[in-house]
């Protein structure tokens, strides 16, 4: 028993070690230096109602040591509201939200980081970039996901975190994140579910034109139309800074 017992623990330590390497070499293949996007968001709620928003992102580095900022353009009553994340490896990133009728950034603490996003179905731990190492990592049997055979892998935050699991779902072909299914404490079904869907080459670069969040609880959904997508642009020196997020009308 006690061989059996050992061989157990050796074969779930390979396995854990072998769903880390996904995620690294998914990165790995991945990694661009910048990447920037304009989004055409569409909010549906669960009655039908829809609301659209547009905003512009910009992204310097990637998982771990990501800077990330974005600027909604679009409606009115948005337009000039600022997000600033700056990713800090294996820990939950510094975050920042700007609103225009403040004139100042305001923080993001931690136990706020489960609130919606500007209205969207993103909080805003959801807007954080997949870390491998701010997670541990165990390997379930292959699913399929949008017609791809796909690596499961279930990761359990080592931090604060409003989800206590996530269920990873990783495509073969190309090692892309094609769902990421979300659970809170004690739940056997997930709570979110993100989905990246029309993935293609871009610039050399797989990446997906349209992200769906869809909040399972609510039943209503977020649907992000990546437009004028494109990776490796040199960015400014300032852009993924306080001053820059508080400057008006500043990208």
């Amino acid at each position: 028993m006690r061989v059996l017992a050992v061989l157990l623990l050796a074969s779930t330590a390979l396995l854990a070690d072998d769903g880390r390497q996904i995620l690294k070499d998914a990165e790995a293949r991945h990694r661009s230096r910048t990447q920037e996007y304009e989004g055409v968001l569409t909010v549906t709620s669960k009655d039908g109602k829809v609301r659209r928003k547009s905003w512009k992102s910009y992204r310097e580095g990637y998982a771990g040591d990501a800077r990330q900022l974005i600027r909604f353009t679009d409606p009115p009553e948005v337009r000039g509201v600022g997000f600033l994340s700056v990713g800090k490896k294996g820990k939950s990133p510094d975050q920042w939200l700007y609103l225009p009728s403040m004139k100042r950034e305001r923080r993001i603490a931690a136990q706020d980081r489960e609130a919606s996003f500007v209205g969207t179905d993103f909080s805003y731990e959801d807007l954080d970039e997949l870390d491998e190492s701010a997670f541990e990592i165990s390997v379930e049997p292959s699913e399929t996901e949008g017609g791809q055979d796909c690596h499961v892998l279930e990761l359990r935050p080592k931090e604060r975190s409003q989800y206590e699991r996530k269920r990873v779902f990783v495509r073969k072909s190309d090692l892309y994140v094609a769902r990421v299914d979300s659970y809170r404490k004690g739940q056997k079904e997930p709570f979110k579910r993100f989905l990246a869907l029309d993935i293609a080459t871009v610039e050399g670069h797989v990446a997906a034109r349209r992200l769906e969040m869809r909040d399972l609880g609510k039943g209503s959904t977020t649907v992000v139309l990546l437009e004028k997508l494109s990776f490796d642009k040199a960015q400014p020196a300032d852009r993924f800074t306080l001053q820059n997020l508080n400057r008006e009308g500043g990208d």
